[in-house]
Order: structure tokens, then sequence, then C-alpha cells
């Protein structure tokens, strides 16, 4: 019985195995008698000492058969689970045992015979899970209305339902339908909303939040459209940012991104972080550029900031205090020249991800680089030194100093 490790042999005379046999995830009892030699029939025949017989000593705790087969090559009995399995095929067993060479030969054939009545009736089960499946997912989706779902995956696993705000954005959210539906609840994965620090901030961001069993699927969407209403005015600020002025970072900006660096000419620029749950209050804000432009600038941040009204939207408040007249400047009325947003060194505004974020300090200069691009190229020049994770170098335009660090990730 080498091939079933899981059959112990209980005694040897006569040779007597008890245990289970392993099929797909289940374990099925049963317990085999080999047949007697001459000697031990001699010795046992005025007492049987089978198991099949006997309750008593070391094999009580074995299968005790209301049913077996026999052969000359032994007998087989198992629990009731595993005639329950069998039924209606003993006469087919029946002959495979006497056929058999051996009774380990007929142990694998059994295996397979029990391995292709559990796949059947897992298909079954399958089949019947699956237009439970299929029919409740429609019913969600009928009642909800098939105008509000843009794509459903061919097996129905997912589906992006369209959802809009008081404003009328198109916002979309991804319903997941496990193979256990309609018993193990969908799931909702989470909108495209921005992080707060706040301790307001809805509970279902940045992870698959689960519905409450017997929840249907138009209540979850309703509640979902509920809390993309909390993020409406936060939505209605970053728009009028993104239609009334020239955003250069982020280049797409997503419904979750809380900032916008806009260019306000003569080589400056303005990030704007706006509070998602307080978007009309005053923003943080942090100005980049050349120290000449961008003085003048800070100083009007700070001496007009009485001036915030929070009855107006934050960029017509940015307008008034730095007295903008003809509002943030627009790709169309400021020239790239004027901006000179580039990088001087691989000239691309975005290198990795990130945008230039160190200017030549010369007034005549104030060209933007890369710290990156920066720093490769003053290590690239035999003149820089260098102090620590401070480089010193001449500016690749102006001929004039300047100075950088190692950036982090080359720590």
């Amino acid at each position: 019985m080498h091939a079933f490790p899981l059959l112990v042999q209980w005694s040897a005379s006569p040779p007597v195995y008890h245990g289970f046999l392993t099929v797909m995830d289940r374990e099925l009892e049963l317990c085999i008698e080999m047949p007697k030699t001459g000697l031990e029939r001699r010795s046992t025949s005025t007492k049987d000492n089978s198991i099949f017989h006997s309750t008593a000593g070391p094999s009580s705790t074995a299968v005790v058969p209301q049913r077996a087969l026999s052969s000359s090559k032994g007998s087989l009995a198992g629990n009731q689970e595993l005639w329950q399995l069998l039924e209606g095929r003993e006469a087919q067993l029946q002959q495979k045992m006497e056929e058999a060479a051996s009774m380990e030969d007929f142990l694998i054939e059994l295996v397979d015979t029990l391995e292709s009545i559990l796949s059947s009736a897992d298909s079954k089960e399958q089949k019947e899970n699956s237009v439970t499946y299929w029919s409740s997912i429609m019913a969600q989706i009928d009642a909800l209305g098939w105008d509000r779902v843009s794509h459903l995956s061919p097996d129905l696993h997912l589906a992006e339902v369209d959802l809009s705000d008081g404003s009328q954005r198109r916002h979309k959210i991804v319903v997941e339908f496990p193979p256990g539906y309609p018993v193990v609840p969908f799931k909702l994965n989470p909108l495209e909303i921005p992080t707060c620090d706040s301790d307001q901030q809805w509970e279902g961001r940045g992870q698959i939040f689960s519905v409450a069993e017997g929840v249907n699927l138009t209540s979850a969407v309703k509640q979902a459209e509920k809390q993309l209403e909390i993020f409406r005015p936060f939505w209605d600020v970053m728009q009028d940012f993104d239609s009334n002025s020239w955003v250069i970072d982020p280049e797409r900006p997503t419904k979750a991104d809380c900032m916008r660096r806009c260019a306000l000419g003569n080589h400056c620029s303005i990030q704007i972080t706006v509070d998602p749950l307080l978007p009309r209050n005053i923003p943080e804000t942090r100005l980049f550029g050349p120290v000449a432009s961008v003085e003048p600038v800070r100083t009007k941040l700070f001496q007009n900031s009485g001036l915030w009204d929070i009855t107006k939207l934050p960029r017509e408040n940015l307008e008034v205090i730095l007295e903008l007249a003809d509002g943030f400047p627009s790709p169309v009325n400021v020239s790239k020249e004027d901006m000179n947003i580039e990088c001087g060194i691989c000239y691309s505004f975005r290198y990795d991800g990130q945008v230039p974020d160190q200017l030549c300090s010369h007034a005549k200069c104030q060209q933007p680089f890369h710290k990156v691009c920066l720093y490769e190229w003053l290590r690239s020049v035999h003149t820089t030194r260098q102090s620590f994770q401070t480089l010193f170098g001449l500016c690749p335009y102006c001929s004039e100093t300047i100075t950088t660090t190692v950036p982090k990730n080359m720590v």
C-alpha cells in the first residue's frame, strides 16, 4: 500500500489496513482486509478474527461496514459517505475489483472513479450557482438602470457605474461581484476623492469597502453619491483653477489632487494646496521663481491677506490679493519664454515625475533646473567641488557660482 500512505496496517494475521483515501478535498475512511494464507485459514478455522465480524480488540475503532466489496484480492469496507458517493456503481466496482491485478491497483481505479463522481457533482453545483449568480447581478443592474453602467466585464465580475455630483461632474465607481454572490455581498472600489487630515474623512477612501448584507446596488450607489456631495465644493474650486489659470503641475490633475501650481509670469509660479473640507478658506501657498520675482509677490500675499473673502472662489481672492488686474496668466496671454519653466539641461518640464525646482541665483540668469539634472551636470565637471552632500560649481548658462545638494533618491 505504498501508494496510499494514509492506510495503516492494523493487524498482520490477517493483514488489515485502516485509514483514509484522499480524493480532491475530501478524506474518505475505509478498511481493507487482505486474503488469508492457507496457514492463516487453518489457524483461524475455529474462530474468525476478521475485523468485518469483530468489534473488539485493536480493530474496534475501524469501519464496521454495512456494505462491503469482496473478491480474491480481499475485502473493502467504507463509511457512509463513501457508499453514498458510490451508490449505484457497486456492481461495476465489484467487477473492477475482480479484474484488478492487486488490491492496490483496484484502489487506484477507485480513486479515479471517486474523482470523476466529485468533479461531476461540483460541475453541476457550479452550473446551478452560475445561474443564481448571473440572474442576481442582472436583477441588480435592471433595478439600477442599464444607462448607469458604462462597462460590464464578460464574466459579470466587475461593473463600472456612472455617478454625478450636484455640479454634474462625472464620476465612476467599480462594483465587484465575488464568486459567492449573492450569499457573499458585492463590494465597491474606492471613489477618487482627496485625502483629508480631518476626522471627517470618508472612511471608504483608499480601500475596497464591503456593503452590508441585504443592501442592494441602487441603495449603495445613492450612498456613494451622497459621499460625493461632501467634496463638491472642493471640486468646484479646483475646476475653477483649471479653467481660469495656467496649471503647470500636475500635468493631468485627478479628482484626488489637492494641489495646483499656477503660472504667474515673469518666471514665477505659485503652488496652491486646498483643504478638501474647507475649500474656500485661505489655502497653503508656496512661491517658485527667482528671488527678484518672488519677493514682491510674497509681500503682497502677506500685506493683503486680510482681503480674503470666503464667499468668493480662492482663485478670485488670489487675483485680488496679488493685484492681478487681468487675472491669472494663461497659455493664451503669457508666452512660454516668459515662463521659462523648462529645465536648462534636459530641456523638459517633467523628468521622472519631477518639475524643475532649482534656479540659478544670478539675477540676469535665473535658469531653472531639475535637481537631479543639475547634480549630474556638476558631477561631470572637473572643477566642481564637493563638501559632504553639497556640490559647488558653475551654472551651465551664465557660469556664475551655483550649488546643489545630493538628491534624496541618490543618498
